[in-house]
């Protein structure tokens, strides 16, 4: 008797046909003939990679239990979640890592699939389990390094329900970018290769080895070695930035960037928490009362668009002469065709019909600025119409189709570091009071 009956076979094989639509080939010089061959190619390239690596995986709550005590009790270490996308809202987390100084990096399995089958892999822990060793480091003092808190703190709250923003201390991207405001590239592994290893590793990145849309169905071995390292590299890029922004070392002093230091600490990582709790808390939208704006709104519109309609065929037939005389193509002939957010309409009727004068460069700009310095009233009227438009465009159309099954709106906020350090460089008083340009190259500090 076989292992599957027929039945079950072309049951098999059509979902196995279903998955190999549905993913795609990572990049490769062979194309994979299926999504098994796929994963055997990532298999290989990860652990050739990383076959130097001491990443443990973590199989059980006791193990985690032991290490969450140790990572306790050193009082710092880097954190990283793995996810099956970036949308914070409808993508899941699929592991994390942890790792302080003394122990090996580890890497926590919680929803990684056997492909095709789409059943859990064993030795997993679950959100709940993960969830319960996390919160023990919110009862703590222990700091937490993160590349991008703001995502990963905004996805161990919705999935592992856990609030780690009191522990969040240090975020590598965001310090970075206040210490360096020109970065070309401030990935976590690109910058980890160039000022932590001076240039001499091969910063290979998430979509160097995995499609997205792959790396669940990768084996939690496999997966933890990539993953794992997130966490160590995280950290050690922390020690190196850190030492810039204490005010008690010579790096800091010397390239004085005490300024800066005020700048990351004071404004920049506590700012985390209030992002993290603007878009955790949302806004709360009544679908109801959005429905009697959206008529409300589309009311005024059309009424403001034919008293504006009815003011352009005035002022046709006020300056019938100068249009007749006119050499300039009529982009329109009647108030009905004039189209309020057409540059070429707007110009056409301010600068050729009514013979407005151009703005103080001399040029013929439709802009809201220029406009509404005219004050004329049809002009005044395209400007009235084109307010009314935008708000419903950005407002009473689009913040309902915003919302989550809440009925709220989780905004974000971009944090992407401070900017005011970097002042004109011509003003010496300037330069001096907030420290001076810092250039970082291979790990060396110089102004």
């Amino acid at each position: 008797m076989g292992l599957f009956s027929l039945s079950q076979m072309e049951e098999i094989n059509k979902v196995a046909e279903q998955s190999k639509q549905a993913l795609s080939p990572p990049k490769s010089s062979k194309k994979a003939s299926s999504i098994v061959d796929t994963l055997n190619e990532i298999t290989k390239e990860v652990t050739e990679y990383f076959k130097d690596s001491n990443a443990r995986l973590i199989t059980t709550k006791e193990e985690l239990h032991d290490y969450v005590t140790k990572f306790i009790d050193f009082g710092i270490g880097g954190i990283d979640t793995e996810t099956t996308g970036l949308d914070r809202i409808k993508d899941t987390i699929v592991g994390a890592s942890l790792y302080y100084p003394g122990e090996p990096e580890v890497y926590i399995p919680m929803k990684h699939l056997v492909p095709i089958f789409d059943v859990p892999y064993k030795n997993q822990l679950t959100y709940e389990e993960v969830g319960e060793e996390l919160s023990r480091i919110t009862r703590s003092n222990t700091k937490l390094i993160f590349a991008n808190a703001d995502f990963d703190l905004a996805m161990i709250y919705k999935d592992l329900k856990v609030n780690l923003n009191k522990n969040c201390f240090f975020d590598v991207i965001l310090a970075w970018r206040c210490l360096k405001e020109n970065e070309k590239d401030n990935a976590l592994k690109v910058l980890y290769n160039k000022y932590v290893l001076h240039g001499k590793g091969e910063p290979k990145k998430f979509s160097d080895f995995f499609p997205p849309e792959l790396f669940p169905y990768c084996k939690p071995e496999v997966a933890g070695l990539y993953a794992a390292n997130d966490a160590k590299i995280t950290y050690e890029l922390f020690e190196f930035e850190s030492k810039y922004l204490d005010k008690n070392s010579k790096a800091c002093q010397k390239n004085h960037l005490e300024r800066i230091s005020d700048i990351v600490y004071g404004i920049e990582m506590p700012l985390i928490d209030v992002c993290q709790n603007m878009h955790r808390i949302g806004v709360y939208l009544d679908k109801d009362i959005a429905s009697v704006l959206l008529k409300r709104y589309h009311d005024l519109d059309t009424s403001e668009k034919k008293k504006l309609s009815e003011m352009v065929d005035q002022v046709i037939e006020e300056n019938s002469v100068r249009i007749m005389s006119s050499k300039t193509k009529k982009p329109f002939v009647s108030g009905k065709d004039f189209n309020p957010t057409s540059p070429i309409h707007t110009k056409y009727l301010v600068y050729t019909v009514l013979n407005a004068p151009p703005d103080k460069d001399g040029k013929l700009s439709t802009d809201k600025s220029v406009l509404s310095e005219l004050n004329i009233p049809v002009v005044n009227q395209i400007l009235k119409v084109r307010s009314i438009g935008v708000l419903i465009s950005t407002f009473v159309e689009k913040l309902p189709s915003s919302t989550t099954s809440d009925n709220r709106v989780h905004a974000r906020f971009n944090q992407l570091g401070a900017r005011t350090g970097r002042l004109s460089s011509a003003d010496p008083k300037n330069k001096a009071y907030w420290g001076r340009k810092i250039r970082l190259t291979h790990g060396r500090a110089f102004a």
